[in-house]
């Protein structure tokens, strides 16, 4: 498996033992196999393992800026090459190690810039988070219709966007919260089945693994009562087994 970090913040490189600021040096994240001049290099180069057996990062760190300022840049220039078009670099760096890796899980930042267009374009699949209050789904809502009007432009000129899923998944649910409960219940009303079963409840056991830059299934059931564990890891086992079979339904297989 392969994680890639998009977003410049670089939380999933954190997660994963990479600091930013001292461990990522100059071209050595993604905007290395996606930048327009002579310094550009192939996604293998940029790749490093994780502490997790099988799953590689490609970390992130402020130099993702870059992609979003010289992009704007070579769009207004009259004699641009074909090749310098931004959404199709991701999927071309990620077809020289498709080969490779199984899953490839890309990680967006929170905001519709060039890198996100890219990734979306490269996708095969989007997983979107949901939080369950209204200002945040109204927030989402104008996000995804602006997306959908800059994905039009994208296909207009050339990209293909061919999804095998499009799922809402709702994340920091408290199921004793009654507006939340009412909320989740507006948003399977408008998605359907597009909204995936199991939401990601809320829970301190996750909160205090993040402290540590750990997820939940390092820090182990002996840091926190036995319910709270639980509850929190039957719920993330839910999740991602929904996830999980998502993927094989994509790869025309059963999943176990």
């Amino acid at each position: 498996m392969l994680a890639l970090d998009l977003d410049p913040q670089a939380s999933l490189s954190a997660m994963f033992g990479y600091q930013p600021e001292l461990d990522i040096g100059e071209n050595e994240t993604l905007y290395a196999a996606l930048r327009y001049d002579s310094q550009r290099r192939a996604l293998r180069e940029v790749i490093r393992p994780s502490y997790i057996s099988g799953l590689d990062v490609v970390p992130a760190n402020l130099e993702l800026h870059e992609f979003e300022h010289d992009t704007p840049r070579l769009l207004a220039q009259a004699d641009r090459r074909k090749e310098a078009l931004f959404f199709t670099r991701l999927s071309e760096a990620l077809a020289t190690v498709q080969a490779d890796y199984d899953v490839v899980v890309i990680d967006c930042p929170p905001q519709l810039g060039f890198l996100t267009l890219a990734a979306l374009c490269a996708a095969t699949g989007v997983l979107i988070t949901v939080h369950p209050q209204m200002l945040d789904i109204a927030s989402m809502c104008q996000f995804l219709l602006m997306t959908s009007d800059l994905l039009s432009v994208v296909r207009e000129a050339g990209g293909t966007l061919d999804y095998d899923f499009l799922r809402y998944l709702v994340t920091r649910y408290e199921p004793q919260d009654g507006p939340q409960t009412q909320v989740v219940g507006f948003l399977r009303s408008l998605f359907g089945d597009r909204v995936l079963t199991n939401p990601m409840v809320k829970s301190t056991a996750i909160s205090d693994a993040g402290l540590t830059k750990q997820t939940l299934y390092e820090v182990g059931p002996q840091n926190f009562s036995r319910e709270t564990y639980n509850r929190a890891s039957e719920a993330l086992d839910a999740v991602n087994g929904e996830v999980a079979q998502l993927m094989a339904a994509a790869w025309g297989r059963t999943s176990r």
